[in-house]
């Protein structure tokens, strides 16, 4: 952050895209830094939280939710299930789609995860108030919403 900030300062477009991109940076290493002692590596934390919410996924569909390529899902996974923290499991409906789930102890460490996401969120958001919070909270789904949909146009 610049010494020469100052929060009366009015913000162009690239100056609020800016903050984002170093407050994103900044969010992963608190996350980073948070994980260091689990078996897990950044980045697949996302993967277990998206499975614990969403159940089983075939590769492809987890890979539109994590916003990656299909091939990166893949190698992922396929490390996470070496690890045991996932298994493939055919689906019930089509003998030729494969899902991935959580295994009992990729479930444990999807909890863990939620605990690792709330000690460096109460790091990142400690000097702001619950009504700040909330309205970060809020302008940033709808930067994403407004991205996202410019993006599919």
């Amino acid at each position: 952050m610049s010494e020469d900030w100052s929060p009366d300062a009015p913000a162009d477009e690239a100056d609020v895209l800016i903050a984002l991109r170093f407050a994103e940076r900044a969010s992963r290493k608190a996350v980073a830094e948070e994980l260091a002692g689990t078996e897990l590596h950044t980045g697949q934390e996302l993967v277990l939280a998206k499975l614990l919410h969403h159940g089983s996924l075939p590769v492809a569909r987890l890979a539109k939710v994590l916003d990656v390529e299909v091939p990166t899902a893949t190698k992922t996974t396929q490390r996470m299930e070496a690890a045991g923290l996932v298994r493939r499991v055919k689906s019930a409906t089509d003998a030729r789609q494969v899902g991935i789930e959580l295994t009992d102890r990729g479930v444990e460490l999807a909890h863990t995860v939620q605990e690792v996401y709330d000690r460096a969120g109460r790091r990142a958001l400690a000097n702001l108030s619950p009504e700040d919070r909330r309205i970060v909270r809020n302008l940033l789904w709808k930067i994403t919403s407004t991205l996202e949909d410019v993006h599919q146009l």
